[in-house]
């Protein structure tokens, strides 16, 4: 599968919420995600505002294309160029930006919201280290001390969700039918949810 990810919008997603990025933790994000992609057989193609060239500039490693939209168009446009020329393979979208996530709905392209992404990327490398640790492997930090305390924070907190008045019927006996089937673009994400 191809993930193609929104990287400011993901990157400000993860607490602490920064209005600005550094380059070491450019690099780490990177890092993390070209992680993640190695151990779960995607392709990650990590787009950002700007960059140091007039166009689009990509650089391309293992298993992420880091991909710098330029001057003249935002990261945004980018994305929405990739997924329509890329549209039929099997794609996923990373954003919290509900005109893109629009936009790759109509094109039939399932997406996530960066911080769900976010803590499904954690979990994954989280276990590999847990699982190295174990075997007396060395284990590589990919985060500092304080950034996983409030992830580990974070969730546990998302684990205990409250049960809304509409999703349980008037019998007590749970979401009607109907509701509970799910739709199209729903199950389009489902299937990819369970790539990751």
């Amino acid at each position: 599968m191809i993930i193609i990810i929104d990287a400011y919008n993901l990157l400000r997603a993860v607490p602490p919420y920064k209005k600005t990025i550094t380059d070491k933790e450019r690099a780490q994000f990177i890092s993390q995600l070209g992680a993640y992609g190695r151990r779960k057989g995607h392709k990650i193609v990590i787009v950002f505002d700007g960059g140091p060239h007039e166009w689009p500039f990509k650089e391309h490693m293992k298993t992420v294309t880091v991909v710098y939209s330029g001057i003249h168009e935002t990261a945004d446009d980018y994305i929405k160029e990739y997924v329509q020329a890329h549209r039929a393979k099997d794609l996923l979208l990373v954003s919290s930006d509900a005109e893109l996530n629009s936009f790759a709905a109509r094109l039939e392209i399932p997406s996530i919201d960066a911080s769900s992404f976010n803590q499904l990327v954690y979990e994954a490398l989280r276990i590999k280290e847990a699982a190295a640790h174990k075997n007396g492997d060395v284990v590589v930090k990919l985060a500092d001390d304080n950034q996983r305390d409030i992830d580990e924070l974070m969730l546990q907190a998302s684990k205990s969700v409250p049960v809304k008045s509409e999703d349980v019927s008037p019998t007590g006996k749970g979401r009607d039918t109907k509701k509970a089937q799910l739709g199209k673009d729903e199950r389009a994400l489902l299937k990819k949810l369970n790539k990751l």
